[in-house]
């Protein structure tokens, strides 16, 4: 891609080697990529429509996933290996806390942490990311006390999320005052011990409320399996007439986008494995990732606002695929401002075209439908192995 891009601007073209590429992209300060990732952030939220919050609120949900980096004594210092994996045998893996801002579909943030570290304990780090009257959606593995407090009283914001098992198990619906039809408020009091996992000072533990009034609302759902199942969700959203229960509960199941932005990333983007020989090196990647998602989003932004739809109802993929398709006529237009400004108009035009079909409720099952090659796995390391036994359909390869 350089080499073509050097050629059609009249430059020499570099080599074919990638060490060049590489000590440049190590030449890139962090500081520098934090600053363009917050200045995209902040564009898509200035670009915001009142249709995209729900009641003057801004959408953000929160979720945790994981990314590979490539097998160095590096990498495996800070984000070692699974321990199920054997040495030599895996690659290192970093855990990544993403909030993305359902709003306008951008991230506003990720942080990274070894991939045992529990989704509740590195949440807390990114609260500077959660603005005044915000609503945060999250799965019920951060449904914990501490981090509702904070998300409440330091941040004034408001939460929506999945009762937590451990407190569903326990959970007797006669308890608390009852405010409609499977709903109820409830009072919960702050655990007496602090939590071993938590940052947060003894002085910052004493501050959080000792009491919080939530709102639970119950509702029957089927599972992947067709089986009838009972959801329970909690929020701080206690007015019944102003914020409807059944609501609530249909604005809940958004919480869904964050595993579509996710795979967006790691599958559609290509970014399941870092290429990187170093923890510094896959922090700056993180951020580029991050801030080209976030252009891309702005063009669906436009389009959105353009074609007078739902930002989330415009297709990533297909904005990716015009974008990249679009990128050789863009270098030969690369000196003429006004070409470049109508033809980026005609491609926000038809990115409005690149509509989803919407099927809420639809059953989508975790299964792979193309069957993976029969290849046996590497069980130790490649440089000790001098001969794999192959089935006997196959050809022995030394």
């Amino acid at each position: 891609m350089l080499q073509s891009w050097y050629q059609a601007v009249g430059l020499p073209v570099p080599t074919g080697g990638t060490s060049s590429c590489c000590k440049g992209r190590s030449r890139i300060s962090t500081s520098f990529l934090e600053a363009v990732f917050e200045k995209t952030s902040k564009e898509l939220v200035r670009l915001e429509r009142d249709e995209d919050h729900w009641k003057g609120m801004a959408l953000k949900a929160i979720d945790g996933s994981s990314v590979q980096l490539l097998d160095t004594v590096l990498n495996q210092g800070v984000y070692p290996q699974p321990g199920s994996q054997k040495e030599g045998c895996g690659f290192p893996v970093t855990g990544m806390m993403g909030l993305v801002n359902l709003s306008h579909g951008g991230w506003e943030g990720m942080e990274t942490s070894v991939w045992s570290e529990h989704d509740a304990t590195v949440a807390p780090r990114r609260l500077r990311c959660i603005e005044q009257n915000d609503l945060i959606m999250a799965d019920r593995a951060f449904c914990s006390y501490e981090y509702i407090a904070r998300i409440t009283t330091e941040r004034k914001a408001h939460v929506l999320m999945r009762l937590h098992q451990a407190r569903h198990r326990k959970l007797d619906w006669r308890a608390g005052k009852k405010i409609g039809a499977n709903q109820r408020l409830v009072t919960w009091s702050k655990p007496k011990v602090q939590p071993a996992k938590s940052e947060l000072s003894k002085k910052q533990w004493k501050a959080l409320p000792e009491e919080m009034t939530m709102r639970l609302i119950k509702v029957g759902y089927q599972d992947r399996c067709g089986k009838k199942r009972t959801i329970v969700v909690v929020s701080d959203l206690l007015d019944p007439n102003k914020y409807d229960g059944m609501k609530l509960t249909e604005l809940y199941t958004r919480r869904w986008e964050i595993e579509g932005k996710l795979r967006d990333v790691k599958t559609t983007m290509g970014m399941e494995l870092f290429a990187v020989k170093s923890p510094d090196m896959a922090h700056k990647t993180m951020l580029m990732m991050m801030i080209a998602y976030n252009l891309l989003r702005s063009l669906m932004q436009s389009a959105a606002r353009d074609a007078e739809v739902p930002v989330h109802h415009l297709s990533f993929k297909g904005t990716l695929d015009l974008v990249t398709s679009c990128y050789g006529h863009f270098k030969s237009i690369a000196k003429t401002c006004k070409k470049r400004v109508l033809y980026r108009a005609k491609i926000i035009r038809v990115i409005a075209t690149k509509l989803l079909n919407i099927r809420p409720y639809r059953n989508e099952p975790r299964a792979v439908k193309r069957r993976p090659k029969s290849n046996q796995l590497l069980t130790k390391p490649r440089h000790i192995v001098e001969k794999i036994a192959h089935k006997a359909s196959h050809r022995s390869t030394a």
